[in-house]
């Protein structure tokens, strides 16, 4: 059995793990004061340091400058002190505990050398600095709330492991989306539209698409979310936390089966981001090899004369159509604006119909959102062993 100080430890082993992964609010008892304005105390500490320059202003010459500002640099450092002090901590221990205190403490301190280094519209300053440090701890509250940062690293290792997986991706929706897509292409009208399309409209419209696409992903990450924090023995916990900080503590299989309560709201909603980022690459990289194969398609199939008259062009210039001609085996190709407008609204609407595919079809759910769901799976596999401790 595990004493507490080696609980304490384990616990706070998991708990770092899940901030690394962007999965900070599966955290038991998240809390801002202890959990999120601490990991950006040193972040809010630099602020307040290259705010002190601000003593450099147009009161003081020469070394005077110099002398205010190591007076700003000792005044933090005394109101650090003192505020530890009275928390009970080493007088420059950076904070375990951030409360209203440290908070008025970051707002307050920048006021200081402002005041010192200006002698023209010292209100209108203070005011200005007031406000930006606001908004910067506010945006330092929600990058660090949600672990942004990991969840952005965690999305750049999902675009390179998908990236790999990309053949075999296009191979399983390629030849259903053809079907849907080719009829689109060979369709004169649709070459109309883009030859009329401007790129703000256009802009537009793959908003709109890609909106719509987004509300399908929203809806299949709902219901992905309930399945995955689900475990029905210890031993399938058991086979997901191999080389994770709960590997040696899994309960034994004659352990009262996993009771893991469900997600909170803030949990459910930080699991549904990762999920959502995941398919979101996925729906993207299908988009990218449908436009892709179109735009070289195009090239070898469709002639300057084709283009013309389903367009209804009378020439093709490089300024406005964005006219290449190259020439090939004794033919000539032509790349446009209307071919890359046509292949990339092939791509979206393909796109989001592999979105749809995968909320309507359990099979086709099951195929694609299987190694998407591989990592979350394990994260909540953790979790569960993290809630025993």
């Amino acid at each position: 059995m595990m004493t507490e100080p080696s609980t304490a430890v384990q616990r706070d082993r998991c708990e770092r793990w899940f901030v690394r992964r962007g999965l900070p609010h599966l955290i038991e008892d998240y809390s801002a004061t202890e959990d999120v304005f601490t990991r950006t105390a040193p972040f809010l500490t630099l602020v307040v340091f290259a705010e002190l320059f601000l003593t450099f202003g147009d009161r003081w010459k020469g070394w005077s400058q110099l002398v205010a500002f190591i007076a700003g640099v000792g005044a933090m450092a005394a109101a650090l002190a003192v505020v530890n002090r009275f928390r009970g901590r080493r007088p420059l221990q950076l904070p375990d505990d951030v409360g209203v205190l440290e908070l008025i403490l970051y707002l307050g301190l920048p006021l200081v050398p402002a005041a010192i280094g200006s002698e023209s519209s010292v209100g209108d300053n203070l005011v200005t600095i007031v406000i930006t440090n606001l908004v910067i701890l506010g945006l330092a509250y929600v990058v660090t709330s949600w672990g942004l940062f990991p969840m952005m690293r965690w999305s750049a290792g999902q675009i390179r492991r998908q990236i790999g997986e990309v053949a075999t991706l296009a191979m399983k929706s390629l030849p259903i989306l053809l079907v849907f897509s080719a009829f689109i292409f060979i369709n004169a009208e649709m070459w109309q539209v883009a030859n009329d399309f401007t790129l703000p409209f256009f802009g537009l419209v793959s908003a709109l698409i890609m909106g719509i696409g987004g509300a399908f992903v929203v809806v299949s990450v709902r219901r992905i979310t309930v399945d995955l924090a689900r475990f029905d023995s210890w031993a399938d916990v058991r086979s997901r936390c191999v080389q994770t900080p709960v590997d040696d503590v899994v309960p034994g299989d004659d352990a009262a089966p996993p009771n893991a309560p469900p997600l909170g709201r803030r949990a459910e909603l930080n699991v549904g981001m990762l999920l959502f980022v995941a398919q979101a690459i996925q729906i993207f990289l299908v988009a990218i090899v449908i436009t892709a194969f179109y735009i070289v398609f195009g090239l070898l199939t469709v002639r300057e004369g084709t283009l013309e008259q389903w367009t209804t062009a009378t020439e093709l210039t490089r300024s406005e159509d964005w006219a290449l001609y190259w020439n090939v085996f004794g033919g000539e190709l032509v790349f446009t604006r209307q071919l890359v407008l046509v292949s990339a609204f092939i791509g979206m609407m393909s796109g989001l119909q592999f979105a749809v595919q995968v909320v309507t079809d359990e099979a086709y759910r099951t195929e694609f959102a299987e190694d998407m769901t591989a990592e979350v799976r394990e994260a909540l596999a953790v979790r569960a062993v993290y809630l025993t401790l």
